[in-house]
């Protein structure tokens, strides 16, 4: 006989909830409807988090009977986040149609399918997935992620500083484009530039806390050198940790300070190029055919390490090897300044996924 796999996924994720610190119960009867797990938050006020069903079954009208129950929870009620997890992989007609309902309902609502039998697996898929899509809306605190770390193996969890942008609206775009890793916990905390120098000292003295660091068009005036040189020296050569540089009018050629061992390179002038330039070669076809509006000049010390090339022949991505870790150079913005309408695209997603999959976080194994 097969195992139990509704009743396992139950049992796993009740115990998940009280790790996380969270009222955790399983056949929860809320109003008219029994839900399959709750995690009930119950200070300064009590209230469901997340609210999560199990389905072994792909077809069946119990899909929209389970996914509807939460229309007739009373609005103070209602949870932060509904979670629908599958066993199988659902067709794409399914799928779909699921998506749609979920896009109707009054709450935070989301589908993970093709999680697989084996219950270890598929409650750390859904973990990860889940706290990857909860990172959207809210920070995830240092002493949740200690709790986290009790349920999720430390190497599956990317820690990811993403500081400057010309506006902090602007770093939403290569943070959206940065999330979902599979198989990874992605933990972003994004930081608009600091013009005080108390502010600037603030961020950089912790940068040994993350494994990603990521520089996004910031001029160095707004950012410690020494201890981004004192980063990249420590944990990016020793320690295989990632400095990730984006382009645009910050980046300028004062970086060429930290010295072309550290960048694999020289950093040159900036280019706005108002009839655009697109990525027309690369490795792997990563972010072939994405098209930006200016472009920095960059100098590899090592032609080998430049991984695509823009329609001009100059270089657009460049993942240079320190040590046991990599610095990655992408010369063009990922803001709306030189980035519109690419930074909004499935491909320049795929992009940025291939860029951490490959070159960031295949780098700490």
């Amino acid at each position: 006989m097969g195992i139990d796999w509704h009743g396992e996924m139950q049992k796993r994720f009740k115990w998940f909830g009280s790790v996380l610190g969270f009222k955790s119960e399983v056949e929860v009867r809320i109003s008219k409807g029994v839900f399959d797990c709750v995690w009930e938050i119950e200070e300064p006020v009590s209230e469901y988090f997340v609210i999560f069903e199990f389905e072994t079954a792909t077809t069946g009208s119990q899909i929209v009977a389970n996914l509807v129950k939460v229309l007739s929870l009373p609005l103070q009620l209602k949870p932060r986040f509904l979670v629908q997890i599958y066993k199988n992989e659902l067709d794409e007609k399914t799928k779909g149609y699921v998506k749609e309902i979920l896009r109707r309902l009054p709450v935070a609502a989301k589908i993970i399918d093709d999680v697989g039998e084996n219950v270890g697996k598929a409650s750390q898929i859904v973990v990860i997935e889940l706290f990857n899509w909860i990172g959207e809306y809210a920070e995830i605190s240092k002493k949740f992620l200690a709790k986290l770390e009790r349920i999720i193996p430390k190497e599956k969890i990317v820690r990811v500083l993403h500081y400057g942008e010309g506006f902090s609206s602007h770093l939403k775009y290569l943070d959206n484009a940065l999330r979902y890793p599979k198989n990874y916990l992605l933990c972003i905390k994004s930081i608009f530039k600091r013009r005080n120098k108390s502010e600037i000292l603030e961020v950089f003295q912790f940068l040994n806390e993350y494994d990603v660091v990521i520089l996004s068009d910031v001029s160095p005036k707004y950012c410690d050198m020494s201890l981004l040189k004192n980063f990249l020296e420590n944990d990016v050569k020793q320690k295989g940790k990632s400095l990730i540089l984006t382009g645009g009018v910050g980046l300028t050629e004062e970086y060429n300070e930290l010295g072309e061992e550290y960048l694999g390179g020289i950093i040159g002038r900036a280019f706005h190029l108002p009839e655009g330039i697109y990525i027309e070669r690369s490795e792997d076809n990563i972010g072939q055919g994405l098209k930006f509006l200016g472009r920095n000049e960059f100098r590899p010390s090592d032609e080998e390490e430049v991984v695509a090339w823009w329609s001009d022949n100059s270089p657009a991505l460049v993942v240079h090897k320190l040590g046991k870790g990599n610095v990655v150079i992408f010369t063009s913005d990922c803001s709306p300044a030189w980035g519109t309408p690419s930074i909004e695209s499935e491909k320049f997603k795929d992009m940025w996924k291939q860029i951490m999959e490959k070159y960031v976080i295949g780098g700490r194994r």
